[in-house]
């Protein structure tokens, strides 16, 4: 039997805004109430009338129900990103048992795997064996970039399924990158850059691909375009009140390196 047939139909996370989106009136509404009611729940310069409090009651009314149906779309997203973890687990577990190469056509291929949850658990297991494994660090953030181009627009957003193919890119960019693959590591990150300016405007998003492309910069030996990506990461990520940055310094090569380095290009130039 298919380990995927006992399990129930994942239910894929609509995104951020469809999760809390009250609907226009909703929104209009709890915004009247809030600047239009004073703290003693009077209206701002005005006598509380019987006719006064009575809407009161009915605008009251009409803000807790949207704030219950906002809490119930809470609750329900928190359960489908529950059950789609659980469920990445299983079905990781299966995958992992073939060769990479088997593993990303069955995540191409197979709709069942095509969910959330198990994009953010390969995400997570790249970035987790980059410093170890490059080779498998590379094939899972593949995987991961499979899912996050055949996740469902309608479900997700074009904006924030961009973002998982940000997130997916860097991976796989550093991956590369650790591997020696310098020149397939700068066409991630490039490809990560364009997918960043069509996504949400994350900071976290852009502080970790520019963190991260810090790393191929110095590799690259591009080291003033380092510093620049470093800085503006740093300053991201203090702006989200993240400091994982700091007490990161660029690796300046020193100065009588440098000066080795042009001695040995001119003695090379003029013996030939």
């Amino acid at each position: 039997m298919d380990y995927l047939d006992d399990l129930e139909e994942g239910a894929t996370p609509s995104d951020v805004d469809r999760l809390l989106g009250l609907s226009r009136q909703d929104s209009s509404t709890v915004i009247r109430h809030l600047l239009a009611i004073a703290p003693d729940g009077a209206v701002a310069g005005q006598e509380r009338t019987p006719r006064s409090r009575a809407r009161q009651r009915g605008e009251g009314a009409r803000y807790d129900e949207a704030f219950r149906r906002t809490e119930h779309l809470l609750a329900e997203a928190h359960d489908r990103v529950r059950r789609e973890r659980s469920q990445a687990i299983i079905q990781w577990a299966t995958l992992e048992g073939h060769p990479p190469a088997r593993q990303l056509v069955m995540v191409r291929n197979d709709q069942r795997l095509h969910h959330w949850g198990l994009y953010d658990l390969l995400l997570e297991k790249s970035r987790e064996a980059v410093a170890r494994d490059s080779g498998a660090a590379m094939s899972l953030a593949e995987m991961a970039l499979a899912i996050a181009e055949r996740l469902s627009a309608e479900s997700y957003g074009e904006e924030r399924l961009a973002d998982f193919k940000t997130a997916a890119l860097t991976a796989l960019g550093d991956a590369r990158r650790t591997a020696g693959d310098l020149a397939g590591a700068r066409l991630a990150f490039s490809q990560a850059r364009i997918q960043l300016e069509m996504g949400t405007g994350d900071l976290m998003e852009e502080a970790n691909l520019l963190g991260t492309l810090t790393n191929l910069l110095c590799d690259l030996g591009e080291y003033g375009k380092a510093a620049g990506s470093l800085e503006r990461a740093m300053a991201l990520y203090h702006r989200l009140g993240d400091d994982r940055l700091d007490g990161t310094s660029i690796p300046w090569p020193a100065e009588d390196e440098e000066e080795d380095n042009q001695a040995t290009e001119s003695w090379a130039r003029g013996g030939r």
